[in-house]
């Protein structure tokens, strides 16, 4: 017979099955003097087996390679809770609000010590220990091990090797990171508290993957990365860059049709579920595809855009009959534009000016059409070039200058002067190094044809002087949320965006809402515009979530949007919805337009002028006027008549929600003299 094995402590209650089985003679280890299950010291604290805790898939503790069972539902949520903390204080209010979210009952308490208490309980033989501190409890999990620190360690490691060039290395460690995944981290735990604190995790994994995928695809390895990347695309089917990579897989591995076809179903999510066109990622590797295979067949064309029932058609003028292109014989000339949305709306008198600016008579015709983040400029633009497309057959090129891009620096003229030259069909190898040179050769590409040139996204005039095409029947179309009126571009035509009408917001609303909800009356939608300020990205973000939210009503989205504190997450996207869209605006500005955007966002009402600005940031008249111009030109505020100014309804709730300058939550304006308290104007 074995000998009992006992532990010191009080014993658990009657009734209590310990998680851990009875050891047999042949499963204990002896340790000193010592014997205990699974080798484990009396201490509970020192242990010969290994003992594991996994929160990279379903939640799961091992013992010796054994799993442990855990117990219900509320119990794993604690546990995962307590883990993802990381030795840090996890509050008894968060463990109630995981469990139970908005409904806890009035036990929720009692019933998470109770919890606690079984844990203690089940993991005392791990030598974890739950601890209580202040108003909830720290678990310790001792020399055990986690699956999240051997994930980061691995990181740490390939990011060692990157930096020291090693990429092979790299690619080991992160496969090793990779590997301890079974799926979303704590997948089956329904807590959407929970599952929202370990989202930035699983946001960190498919990064990773990514990453790794790019430095394995730089090694040639595109056949044996088919199947995996078929895989994460069918699960995330939305994600771009893993989309481009799995086109660009399929190409290499010689699945030309399939990747297409990839490319094409991906195009159309993109557009029925988000509203949103290919991005630079995914668009890059379509045309690399087209140059490296000019005998394919052409790709579908894009489906007709229509335009709201409102909106009557908008007549084109008649393609000149000497519009027959000048390039070479035989050589397919140079398309890259994207596809167009097939929820175009509105527009009218906008498009009206587009076509008569660029019909007008002259060398080096440019329009442009600036505006706000979101207004709906791109989508535009491209609307725009595919009408007068048949009108330049020597090419029609689009290229995004990064110009208000969240994560990524404005292209300078070297880099964009060589996507351009690359664009028009030159290899890359033979463009030369230096900036004149390769305006030298843009120019002589450019001249004697009839090109149209699609410039999205500029920072600003001087961005975009050296990539005018030289040709006097080229035509150059311009985006870019800066007023681009200085002399130095001298555009043809000027056309400025303002968010759509309400009648047009609702048709937006509508196509983009789909069939899974029945088509809502506009008094119903209206609450959601006004929240939305009729800004087509914000209509299009509200639209599309409660698309995926069937069980919601539009009452309920149109509640949710009123609350201030919610509403800028609701209308987030995968793409980063209306607050990647304003950072990228807000990064650009200097700091003083950055402090009194704050100040403007956390005052009372939308309007100001002059001498409520210059009393809330306590500046003389002249520089608050300024300031308040400048941001006009920058499209962050309206200006319905001189002297007078107004913030859009979600720039006033990005901007209140902004850290002021000592990291607090909205702005803490500095003394300069006597500052007023007073509210702006209403």
């Amino acid at each position: 017979m074995c000998p009992l094995i006992t532990r010191s402590g009080p014993r658990p209650g009657p009734g209590w099955v310990s998680a851990f089985p009875t050891p047999t003679c042949t499963q204990r280890r002896v340790h000193g003097n010592e014997a205990h299950p699974y080798g484990m010291q009396d201490r509970g604290l020192n242990f010969m087996s290994e003992v594991e805790f996994r929160v990279l898939g379903p939640l799961q503790l091992k013992v010796s390679g054994r799993t442990v069972p855990l117990r219900g539902m509320k119990h794993q949520i604690v546990l995962g809770s307590l883990l993802t903390a990381e030795s840090r204080r996890t509050s008894i209010g968060r463990l109630v609000d995981s469990v139970w979210g908005t409904t806890p009952p009035s036990t929720a308490g009692k019933q998470i010590r109770n919890a606690v208490s079984d844990l203690r309980n089940i993991l005392a033989p791990s030598g974890a220990v739950i601890t209580p501190v202040a108003d909830g409890y720290q678990l310790d999990i001792g020399e055990a091990r986690l699956d999240l620190h051997e994930f980061r360690r691995h990181l740490a490691q390939a990011r060692t090797h990157l930096g020291q060039g090693r990429k092979p290395d790299a690619i080991v460690e992160f496969r090793a990171a990779l590997s301890l995944w079974t799926g979303p981290m704590l997948s089956g735990i329904e807590s959407a508290t929970l599952q929202a604190q370990v989202a930035g995790v699983n946001e960190g994994r498919l990064s990773v993957a990514e990453e790794c995928i790019d430095l394995e695809l730089a090694h040639d390895r595109h056949k044996s990365l088919v199947s995996e990347l078929a895989a994460w695309v069918a699960e995330y089917p939305l994600r771009e860059r893993m989309v481009a990579q799995y086109v660009l897989a399929l190409h290499r591995s010689g699945a030309r049709a399939r990747a297409f076809t990839v490319y094409e179903q991906a195009r159309r999510n993109l557009a029925e579920s988000l509203g949103l066109s290919p991005g630079p990622e995914l668009l890059e590797v379509h045309q690399l595809m087209l140059r490296e295979d000019f005998d394919a067949a052409a790709p579908a064309a894009a489906p007709a855009v229509r335009i709201a029932p409102s909106a009557p058609p908008v007549p084109l003028p008649a393609v000149p009959a000497d519009a027959v292109s000048t390039a070479d014989a035989g050589v397919p000339a140079p398309d890259n534009l994207p596809f167009e949305s097939g929820h175009f709306v509105g527009r009218t008198a906008e498009i009206e000016a587009l076509l008569a600016g660029g019909a007008a008579a002259g060398p080096r015709r440019v329009l442009s059409v600036d505006g706000m983040g979101g207004v709906g400029k791109t989508t535009l633009a491209v609307y725009f070039a595919h009408r007068v497309a048949d009108r330049y057959p020597d090419g029609r090129i689009f290229l995004d200058l990064c110009g208000h891009t969240r994560h990524e620096d404005p292209l300078g003229h070297r880099a964009a002067l060589r996507q351009l030259l690359v664009l028009s069909g030159l290899p890359e190898g033979e463009l030369p190094d230096s900036v004149e040179a390769l305006v030298q050769m843009w120019r002589g590409r450019t001249a004697g044809r009839r090109m149209l040139v699609v410039l999205d996204n500029a920072v600003g005039a001087e961005q975009i002087g050296p990539l005018l095409p030289a040709g006097d029947e080229c035509l150059t179309l311009v985006t870019s949320r800066r007023r681009l009126t200085m002399t130095a571009l001298s555009p043809t035509r000027v056309v400025s965006l303002d968010p759509v009408s309400r009648e047009e917001g609702y048709a937006l609303f509508c196509r983009l809402l789909g069939k899974r909800h029945p088509q809502p009356r506009p008094d119903e939608v209206s609450g959601i515009l006004d929240h939305c300020g009729d800004l087509p990205l914000a209509v299009a973000a509200a639209a599309a979530r409660l698309r995926r939210r069937p069980s919601w009503q539009v009452w309920y989205l149109a509640q949710r949007l009123a609350d201030p504190a919610v509403r800028l997450a609701d209308l987030q996207t995968e793409h980063g919805g209306i607050v990647a869209c304003f950072d990228a605006s807000y990064r650009h500005l200097n700091a003083g337009q950055q402090r009194l955007l704050r100040l403007l966002g956390t005052a009372e009402g939308e309007r100001t002028d002059v001498a409520s600005t210059s009393v809330l940031a306590g500046l003389p008249p002249f520089v608050a006027e300024q300031m308040l111009e400048s941001l006009v030109d920058e499209h962050l505020l309206f200006q319905p008549e001189p002297g007078q100014y107004r913030m859009h309804p979600l720039v006033k709730t990005y901007c209140a929600q902004l850290p002021g300058h000592d990291g607090t939550s909205g702005p803490q304006p500095e003394r300069h003299g006597a500052l007023s308290a007073e509210p702006l104007a209403a």
